[in-house]
């Protein structure tokens, strides 16, 4: 492990989060080593004693949320506000889990000596992403240490200071050596962990073609189970019945929150032609207002992008938008340094989606306006996208978004509610290159599980019950 991360605040270069070692191919094998070592003693613990363990975890966070959200905006430039929603996710799941998403996994009986339990997978190895560094590991690691499993945490390597104080939290909870394992690095460290042979599913939150890559490296280990939790390309339907400040500030919210790197960020706005321009004169302005600056700043709404490299990516996404077609409503402040970016907005006459920029998820606060006919018109607009994550109705009919559930193709769909909102007591997830139909949330407990079928007989043997042609032994 002779080489070493540094991390730098995206909002002050001169503030050095931290220096932490990279792990080769020899340190993952011994913290994988060091998860299947502490396995049996976290499975045969009990839930009874795990629980205590995560109830003191949640706690610790609970009591110390500034402490993190402050780290949070620091490194990854979350706005304070937006960082410190994110901390308070943590406890939050350990109260859903070990509550209702444990029913997921109840024993299932069926009949007298018929049932079923769920039992941990073993090590599962969870890569993190950088827009939710804490909340979306915590969101497998927590149903995965609940079952009794160990981990192996591969954080991004851009908030590698997060995982290290969220790991902290855990041994200050109690948790035994070798249970949570994390192991830091570029894309490399990933590739070690997840082709570990003695690794028993990968839980990956991320883009989708680092998912996609994934999934195709592990083809020749079928056993191993892959949860894809990928990107978006998200979609507000605003009908001539919405209400337009509503509709208004829930896509405002939905496109600039997280500075637009939320895979359930808004990029696609769909609105039926007699309310399209007064829609998007108040888009615009509203977007011109949003208050981009240092996140630990007062008032601040929307940080800088994670990256001088995600910020050229959002760049060129907009330069190719008068190629795809479109024309800028939104001016771009070319005065913002890299990586702040503002707000972009850009309005196309129909519904043709063929270009890349229309195509490809930004992972920036860039959206576009598309004029429809009618609610059929802008259900097959929704559908004509590679992803299907979430989609929003604004409408002020309640069947009108009733008309859409089912024909919409998302795993999430919202009336009179933007896409970034979602529920922990709910399973989030979503199809196409969304992901790969094991979806979080409530659920998450599902893929930390495996199921155990048992028939049992209690009498003694009845030559009633042989069938016709066998001879009694």
């Amino acid at each position: 492990m002779s080489d070493v991360l540094r991390r730098f605040s995206p909002a002050d270069p001169r503030d050095e989060i931290g220096t932490f070692a990279v792990a080769d191919q020899s340190a993952v094998d011994c913290a994988v080593a060091r998860a299947r070592a502490a396995f049996p003693a976290w499975r045969d613990a009990g839930l009874a004693s795990r629980e205590k363990v995560l109830r003191r975890f949640a706690a610790i966070v609970k009591s110390r949320s500034d402490e993190l959200a402050h780290l949070l905006a620091r490194e990854v430039g979350k706005a304070l506000w937006d960082a410190r929603a994110e901390a308070a996710l943590l406890p939050a799941k350990v109260d859903v889990t070990l509550s209702e998403g444990m029913r997921a996994v109840a024993p299932i009986e069926a009949a007298a000596g018929a049932h079923a339990l769920f039992h941990p997978r073993g090590v599962l190895a969870v890569l993190g992403p950088f827009n939710f560094p804490a909340h979306l590991p915590n969101g497998h690691i927590v149903p995965a240490l609940a079952l009794g499993n160990t981990v192996v945490w591969k954080p991004s390597e851009l908030a590698p200071a997060v995982a290290g104080w969220v790991h902290g939290a855990w041994r200050e909870a109690g948790l035994s050596p070798g249970v949570l394992e994390v192991v830091h690095g570029p894309a490399k460290t990933g590739q070690f962990l997840a082709l570990h042979p003695d690794v028993d599913a990968i839980l990956f939150t991320g883009s989708w073609a680092v998912g996609h890559k994934l999934a195709k490296q592990v083809l020749d280990q079928p056993w191993k189970l892959v949860a894809l939790e990928l990107g978006g390309k998200n979609a507000i339907i605003v009908l001539r019945d919405a209400d337009l400040s509503l509709a208004v500030a829930e896509a405002a919210v939905s496109i600039c929150a997280t500075t637009g790197q939320r895979c359930s960020s808004t990029s696609r706005i769909f609105v039926e032609k007699p309310v399209f321009d007064a829609f998007t004169e108040r888009l615009a302005r509203v977007l011109r207002g949003v208050r981009v600056g240092p996140p630990l700043e007062p008032g601040v709404f929307m940080g800088p992008l994670v990256s001088h490299a995600a910020h050229a990516k959002v760049l060129g996404y907009r330069a190719l938008a008068r190629e795809a077609g479109g024309e800028r409503v939104l001016d771009v402040d070319p005065a913002l340094p890299s990586p702040f970016v503002g707000p972009g907005l850009v309005r196309f006459a129909d519904t043709r989606q063929d270009h890349a920029y229309q195509r490809d998820e930004i992972f920036g606060p860039e959206a576009a306006l598309y004029p429809v006919d009618s609610l059929e018109h802008a259900i097959a607009a929704v559908n004509d996208s590679d992803f299907g994550l979430v989609a929003s109705i604004m409408t002020a009919d309640r069947s009108q978004f009733a008309h859409c559930q089912g024909r919409v193709r998302t795993g999430l769909l919202n009336w009179n509610r933007g896409t970034i909102g979602a529920s922990g007591r709910l399973p989030f997830g979503g199809t196409k290159r969304s992901g790969n139909d094991r979806p979080a949330g409530i659920l998450s407990a599902v893929y930390c599980s495996v199921p155990q079928a048992c028939l049992e007989h209690t009498g003694g043997f009845d030559p009633a019950t042989l069938p016709p042609g066998m001879p009694p032994p």
